[in-house]
């Protein structure tokens, strides 16, 4: 059987836990204790300290979760994540490197940096998987750590609300692209479905981006699909 080693708040974790439900294999969950990471408890399925994480029954580890869907399609061919005609291909690696490294600053920013959207189920999410750690402290903690990093990046850098405007145009963008269509390569899901899914999840928990859906008829319907044929459990 297979184990993922996983953050639970990470949206790279969520696309994870579809892509192996989609493919039907078995799977259990290991949640990483954050404070064992850099004492090299978890080295032996991930010396970068990176997850999530798979380690399988025959001792294989792959982290990353792009290596890690990759990985399970050599595994389970039989329902390919990486479209096997190379144009599809092409425009699936695009927009899983979008979701991966654009969006995902968004729902950094926008779900972890700000106040007002962190303090309610994010919060608790993470409160969750660090028992222990006053809740004041965890938010404050969050607050700062991820306020640096989006800095660093350089969307923190940007006023509130030139990031809404500018994840308003990201969000709008992929619901123009799902007109008329099920899925956003090819005529079933792919990896560009999971990873776009796991960001735009994370980014529903920020009310901006709430209210930004609601005038996207066509997000939400493919959300429930994908929840069909990839729920994650």
């Amino acid at each position: 059987m297979i184990t993922l080693f996983q953050f639970a708040t990470s949206p790279f974790a969520q696309k994870v836990r579809r892509a192996l439900a989609y493919k039907g294999l078995a799977y259990r969950i290991e949640e990483v204790v954050r404070a064992d990471v850099a004492g090299g408890r978890y080295a032996h399925v991930s010396p970068t300290g990176k997850f999530p994480a798979i380690l399988t029954g025959g001792g294989t580890a792959v982290w990353d979760s792009t290596d890690i869907v990759r990985y399970l399609d050599e595994i389970a061919p039989e329902r390919p994540l990486v479209p096997r005609a190379p144009r599809d291909a092409a425009l699936a690696h695009v927009f899983e490197d979008w979701a991966d490294e654009s969006l995902y600053f968004y729902e950094m920013t926008m779900r972890l940096a700000w106040p007002h959207n962190l303090d309610g189920p994010a919060l608790d999410e993470f409160a969750a998987t660090m028992p222990g750690i006053p809740r004041d402290q965890l938010k404050q903690g969050l607050l700062d750590g991820v306020g640096a990093l989006v800095k660093a990046q350089g969307l923190g850098r940007k006023p509130a609300e030139r990031v809404v405007e500018d994840a308003r145009r990201h969000f709008m963008a992929l619901d123009a692209w799902l007109d008329g269509r099920d899925w956003l390569v090819g005529d079933q899901l792919t990896v560009a479905d999971l990873a776009t899914c796991a960001q735009v999840s994370a980014l529903l928990y920020a009310q901006e981006l709430r209210e930004i859906a609601r005038w996207a008829p066509n997000v939400r319907p493919w959300l429930d699909r994908i929840d069909a044929v990839a729920p994650d459990r």
